[in-house]
């Protein structure tokens, strides 16, 4: 009886170290997914007003949805796409197919640019001067 008491219990501090050696690595494994994961998007979804275009004097309205979608817009104009936020930028991925250029507008077509630097209630592009303020 003592011999399979001993067994019983050498077996349980068997499985309690494997399943303590197993949890461990999850558990890291977790934390620097935190760490590295993707940046809170939530700060930058909703509507966003640029300053006047140059060419035209029209304000876009750039919506940034949660399913990752955008739409730039000024009623005649429209410029869907796909967006991200990666090191402190959103990026613009553009769906050509779904662009919509009208009027005199179409004549100098307008385009945004491919990303923004999130600055508090702003949106910086990196290059041109087309820069967004939170509606």
């Amino acid at each position: 009886m003592r011999t399979l008491t001993a067994l019983l219990f050498a077996l349980t501090l068997v499985l309690t170290g494997c399943s303590q050696e197993s949890s461990e690595p999850a558990a890291q494994e977790t934390a620097s997914q935190e760490a590295d994961g993707p940046e809170d998007t939530l700060p930058v979804l909703g509507a966003w007003e640029s300053e006047p275009i140059e060419q035209s004097g029209r304000r876009l309205t750039l919506t940034l949805s949660d399913d990752n979608t955008y739409v730039a817009t000024d009623g005649c104009v429209e410029l869907p796409g796909r967006w991200d936020l990666a090191g402190g930028q959103v990026r613009l991925k553009p769906d050509r197919d779904g662009e919509v250029q009208c009027g005199a507008v179409a004549d100098t077509p307008v385009t945004l640019p491919t990303a923004f630097a999130v600055e508090g209630d702003r949106l910086v592009p990196d290059e041109g001067d087309l820069v967004f303020t939170k509606s």
